[in-house]
């Protein structure tokens, strides 16, 4: 699958991993990293929904189309996919449960 960052900070956190720890800490930087490798190994959307690790699912409250990543604790990784089956859009990273 073809992975898009929606900005050059998610790129860079996925490219240097140093980056994504020091933004949202070790375990979250680590699954984030990981989290976009299975992405880049699934041939679609369909191939990604497969992959149980993920727990890809849409968000229910979302109007846009949002995908939520699994992390770690309450930790998500929101993606939307793109113009095709096979492309999808890192979004952010985001505490999903924040109070």
């Amino acid at each position: 699958m073809d992975v898009i960052f929606r900005n050059n900070q998610l790129r860079r956190c996925y490219e240097k991993s140093a980056r994504a720890t020091q933004r949202w800490g070790p375990e979250v930087g680590r699954m984030y990293i990981r989290r976009i490798e299975v992405l880049y190994a699934a041939k679609d959307f369909q191939d990604a929904y497969h992959r149980t690790a993920l727990h890809l699912h849409p968000l229910r409250s979302s109007q846009r189309g949002e995908l939520s990543i699994y992390l770690v604790g309450r930790w998500r990784l929101i993606v939307t996919k793109g113009d095709s089956e096979e492309v999808v859009i890192i979004e952010e990273v985001s505490d999903h449960y924040d109070d």
